[in-house]
């Protein structure tokens, strides 16, 4: 290599050195200037003449950054709030001058907390004012930074205001930020609160494997934790839980500790008009009502509501549902039939409104509309989309709680009086948050727009929607279901679902329902509704039902043996043994035939055995003495299911009526021949010895 192209290589390996060095030292520069602000914690509300404060925890910054407080016009469409759209050019009422990190904190992650006062007709300024300064004064004379008096210009009424937070690098870039709000409200609001039902749901993945109990995973085990303890702290709240009972079964047969203290928060906390009703298992009921299955989505109730009563000792209230995601109007009247009074519904269940005459949200009652004629529409509430997104929302759990509480809040200001209500309710993927949950509750029982209400309780005391709009003379708004949810058909499985049940109400005639292995049954069949499970998985739990029935029946009943019974009379009575193998009372049919033997009292028995050997009499009549078969058939009440069969030989000894005159005849025809031929045999005999007496008479008499 000539020294010349060595100079080169060197040249460009030192300029390619220093970039890097550049280029390392300005990303480490832009990690440290970057940093991050999020909001810990904050007043739920504030009325005129109170602080508002928040708090907020920096990390990643230098001390050189800065913190910026301002506070926006009010928000005036939820359309707006819904999308944050904070336009540059929006009036700015109120800005705290920004704080110095590194003069309000001495060391990172510290909560720094801000506040400002509102002032507005009623507020007492000067005592306001004088509050603040001693704190003012307190922090110069031990020498921290006094920040200035924040004061925001208000007219004392209800409105949300945004608060943008910024985290600002030494140049006063832009590092960080977030946007959230402030509800001001009069302490003495004569406005109706908008009634609030939250609905959060609970359901387990459903076990896959018929064997053994469903057992919970840590991940569903820590948001059921998290559930009870928010609905325990929280008792004002009223939070509405739809919860699958099988999960609530699957806790009950949970030996972890925690499962238990889950169980005790819940049936301490709740009442029945916080319980939805559900069925055992998750179904697309549509599918069921499709397959003219209603009596069994019925029976998956009636199940549901047993095993939660059996779990936390709480029957669910029976007339509001959260309605599947896969009825349509179709389904209207099979849910009539079984009784529901009132719905929970999605949007995205419900024909689309128009925007024109429904501008806002709807907080009122309106009906479903059924597709069979002469069945009532059932009353409704919707959810609301918007309000649902504030659990998902990227700005953390203090954030989205406020901002769902502010979002509330605008609701209830549209509210043109009259009761009203709305139902949140989680989307389906949202993680329980002990974080979210907590700041959200304490907010609806403190801020006075706003009330907790049963699903029952909204749906019974919200008004009617009016046809032609909100504040209309009209009838009541009627909508069609929709759903975008299309249920799978159960096509072979309808059948094999039949099956089941018959098989299983057939045993069920033998050991009783209410038994350890009739609910097991009745609980194999349930769990293989789950329309998450895979065809696979649910045919094995049928087959698993089949199985647990032919084992049991085919070691149930030891019948009698094949003997001989030896009987000397016409009338007599047989005694058998029949025992039952099982560790219950089993009830049978017993099927008696004999072609020389008749049955006065029938020849079918139904008993009542209990465990171990039964002595069963059987009275006979014979019709001649001989040998002949009893033949013996123990089948199960509905003559389904064939138990056992044997023969027992009876032998009898015994004359009829009719022979015993037969008899009597032929033993007086065979002593009058006897007698007869005595008669006869004598008359032979006697003549010869006569004339010998003549001849010696005649022979003296010379």
């Amino acid at each position: 290599m000539t020294l010349a192209l060595r100079k080169l290589v060197m040249s460009v390996a030192v300029v390619a050195l220093a970039l890097v060095v550049v280029l390392t030292s300005s990303g480490t520069s832009g990690a440290q200037t970057s940093g991050s602000v999020e909001l810990v914690a904050q007043s739920s509300w504030v009325d005129d003449g109170g602080i508002f404060s928040l708090q907020v925890r920096v990390a990643g910054a230098p001390p050189d950054s800065t913190i910026r407080l301002r506070v926006l016009s009010p928000w005036t469409e939820r359309a707006d709030f819904l999308r944050q759209e904070v336009n540059p050019d929006r009036p700015v009422l109120l800005e705290l001058d920004p704080v110095v990190l590194g003069d309000a904190q001495e060391t990172s992650n510290e909560v720094l907390g801000l506040e400002f006062l509102v002032d507005g007709p009623n507020t007492r300024l000067d005592d306001a004012i004088s509050v603040v300064r001693e704190s003012v004064d307190e922090q110069a004379e031990t020498g921290d930074v006094a920040p200035s008096l924040g004061v925001l210009p208000s007219d004392g009424g209800s409105a949300v205001y945004p608060v943008e937070v910024s985290l600002l690098d030494a140049n006063g870039e832009l590092a960080d930020s977030f946007v959230t709000s402030m509800i001001e409200l009069p302490r003495q609001d004569l406005r109706t609160p908008l009634g609030v039902s939250i609905v959060l749901e609970a359901n387990a993945e459903p076990s896959a494997v018929p064997a053994g109990n469903q057992q919970l995973s840590d991940r569903e085990i820590d948001d059921l934790r998290t559930l009870s303890i928010a609905i325990a702290q929280h008792p004002n709240a009223d939070i509405a839980l739809s919860v699958s009972p099988q999960t609530l079964v699957s806790l009950s047969n949970d030996d972890r500790e925690v499962a238990e203290r889950i169980l005790n928060r819940f049936a301490d906390s709740l009442d029945s008009a916080q319980l939805l009703p559900n069925p055992l298992t998750e179904v697309e009921e549509q599918a069921w009502f499709n397959a003219e299955l209603t009596s069994e989505i019925g029976e998956l109730y009636e199940a549901g509501s047993d095993a939660t009563i059996e779990a936390i000792g709480i029957e669910p209230e029976r007339g509001v549902i959260l309605l599947d995601r896969t009825v349509d109007a179709t389904g209207i009247a099979e849910l009539r039939e079984l009784g529901v009074q009132g719905a929970i519904v999605r949007p995205a269940q419900l024909s689309s409104l128009d925007e024109e005459v429904f501008p806002e949200a709807l907080t009122t009652r309106f009906l479903l509309a059924s597709d069979e004629p002469g069945v009532n529409p059932l009353p409704a509430l919707t959810t609301d989309a918007g309000l649902s997104s504030h659990f998902t929302n990227p700005g953390g759990p203090v954030l989205n709680a406020n901002q769902l509480l502010a979002d509330l809040v605008l609701l209830s200001l549209q509210n043109s009086g009259g009761r009203q209500s709305v139902v949140v309710n989680p989307p389906r993927d949202w993680r329980a948050d002990g974080t979210f949950l907590n700041v959200l509750l304490s907010g609806l029982e403190r801020v006075p727009a706003l009330a907790g209400a049963s699903p029952l309780q909204a749906l019974g005391e919200t008004e009617t929607t009016p046809r032609l709009g909100i504040g209309s003379i009209s009838g009541p708004l009627v909508r069609e279901l929709t759903p975008r949810v299309e249920p799978e058909a159960l096509r072979s499985f309808r059948t094999e679902f039949s099956q089941a049940r018959n098989a299983i109400d057939s045993w069920s005639t033998v050991i009783g329902s209410d038994t350890s292995s009739g609910r097991r049954l009745d609980e194999l069949l349930f769990l293989s509704t789950d329309h998450r499970m895979t065809e696979a998985e649910r045919d094995s739990f049928i087959e698993a039902i089949f199985a647990q029935i032919d084992l049991e029946k085919d070691s149930a009943i030891t019948t009698p043996e094949s003997r001989t019974i030896n009987l000397t009379g016409r009338d007599s009575e047989v005694p058998i043994i029949v025992e039952n193998n099982l560790d219950t009372d089993a009830t049978v049919l017993m099927l008696l035939s004999s072609d020389e033997l008749d049955f006065p009292e029938g020849s079918e028995i139904t008993r009542s055995l209990e465990p171990g050997p039964n002595r069963i009499v059987i009275p006979i009549t014979a019709r001649a003495s001989g040998d002949s078969p009893i033949r013996i058939q123990v089948l199960s009440p509905d003559r389904l299911i064939l138990l056992g069969s044997s023969e027992v030989l009876i032998r009898t000894f015994a004359f009829s009526g009719v022979g015993i005159a037969i008899g009597v005849v032929a033993i007086i025809v065979l002593l009058a021949w006897w007698l007869r031929h005595v008669r006869f045999a004598r008359a032979t005999v006697d003549p010869p010895t006569e004339t010998a007496v003549e001849s010696s008479e005649e022979v003296i008499g010379v």
